[in-house]
């Protein structure tokens, strides 16, 4: 080697050996496009995205923000020593990423990990956490973090769009602040609720769009629940009883389930204010020992109801009820009407009859008659076109037989 190269050489040599490890550290920066994001105020966060890391880590720096939005961060673990990085950090939202661990940092207030294939979710039973809303959703994955007990000041816990066949609240219990439970879109078969679940300030559970085929059992054990969804389940058969003891209840909805409703006992919900029982499939319903006395609003569009037995004389003008697309009977129509506001979600089409534009029947008829005759009309229609064919097919062959023998009057 020449020797006027040494100098030179020899000096950079130096200068990176006393460089500060900053300078040679790998900067993250914010990608500007907020208009992907599904948060509120998507211009106050920082997505970093497209990035796939080593498992070592340690040169690597994110920018000072306290809403940070990972999405395709892929990186075998996302571990304290990364977060630590994350100085300013309060909010982190992981989406569409591969890890084998993720360590859940003790100082964030949210935390949302959303279609990522995640094999372990860490919370360290060693650590105060502060967080106050936690969102699990499209995991890949069919068990879930344990020590949820250790997210001490938890307020909403959002659990959607996973493969869980069976939940069990044990997981929850002693979480004192915990307000909102989300278990929605989960396949959930069977939910468990424990003798000695406590879960003191527990307000609104929302379990649509599962497989429950019946209530769980102990429903009664969260107190405090005001809000309970059971949209489109599998759930066939209910007793309305089964939801006593839910004295603070302001909001049910039932709809999407293809019910028979029964009341083996007095309904006792003194503040339900709300209750949806929307594309049952309900052809009757008999209210007699309901008492619901802070009812406002009751939904039961598209059933087959012809009348409601026993709609209760409490109610009044101050509740609404939506009765469209329905079997109604004009006379019920009538009697219902004259008592609650009747709310028309859409107009009904053409017909003959109409209370408050909703289409009823004029007369007596039994809609279930009606039914029956109808599927004895078909079979009848469905009958006579196979005796139709066998007819023409017989025809066809009587007309072949006449038109040889004619041939052979012909010959002789």
């Amino acid at each position: 080697m020449s020797t006027h190269l040494v100098g030179p050489m020899l000096l950079v040599t130096i200068l990176f050996s006393i460089a500060p490890q900053e300078l040679l550290a790998r900067n993250l920066v914010c990608t500007a496009k907020p208009e992907a994001f599904w948060q509120h105020e998507p211009e106050t966060w920082c997505l970093i995205e497209d990035i796939d890391l080593e498992e070592s880590s340690e040169d690597i720096n994110f920018p000072e923000q306290t809403k940070i939005h990972l999405r395709n961060f892929n990186v075998s673990y996302l571990s304290p020593t990364l977060l630590f990085k994350m100085k300013s950090v309060q909010h982190l939202t992981v989406e569409f990423c591969t890890m084998t661990k993720l360590f859940m940092k003790p100082t964030l207030s949210s935390m949302e990990i959303k279609n990522s294939n995640i094999m372990e979710v860490i919370i360290d039973k060693d650590s105060n956490y502060e967080l106050l809303n936690f969102s699990l959703e499209g995991i890949y994955r069919k068990t879930f973090p344990n020590n949820f007990i250790r997210l001490t000041h938890l307020e909403e816990l959002s659990i959607r769009h996973n493969d869980l066949p069976k939940f069990n609240m044990r997981q929850l219990d002693g979480l004192g602040n915990l307000k909102v439970f989300d278990l929605s879109y989960d396949s959930v078969e069977q939910l468990i609720i424990p003798d000695a679940l406590n879960l003191p300030n527990l307000k609104e559970l929302y379990l649509a769009e599962n497989k429950l085929q019946k209530l769980p059992t102990n429903l009664r054990r969260l107190k405090a629940l005001e809000t309970l969804n059971l949209h489109s389940n599998q759930i066939a058969f209910l007793e309305m009883s089964h939801f006593n003891g839910l004295n603070h209840l302001k909001k049910l909805v039932l709809s999407g389930n293809r019910l028979q409703i029964s009341t083996l006992e007095p309904v006792h919900l003194p503040h339900l204010e709300k209750l949806e029982l929307i594309g049952c499939g309900l052809k009757e319903l008999d209210m007699l020992y309901w008492k619901l006395p802070a009812l406002r609003y009751f939904n039961v569009f598209e059933n087959s109801l012809v009348s409601i037995m026993n709609f209760p004389e409490s109610f009044t003008k101050e509740l609404v009820f939506v009765p469209v697309g329905n079997r109604w009977s004009c006379q019920t129509l009538e009697a219902i009407s004259s008592k609650v506001t009747i709310k028309v979600k859409e107009r009904d089409h053409y017909c003959e009859h109409k209370v408050t534009d909703i289409c009823c029947n004029g007369g007596s008829i039994d809609f279930n008659l009606v039914d029956t005759l109808d599927r004895k009309v078909q079979l009848l229609k469905f009958q006579n076109s196979i005796l139709y064919e066998k007819l023409s097919e017989t025809n066809g062959k009587l007309e072949k037989v006449i038109g040889v023998v004619d041939q052979r009057i012909v010959k002789k």
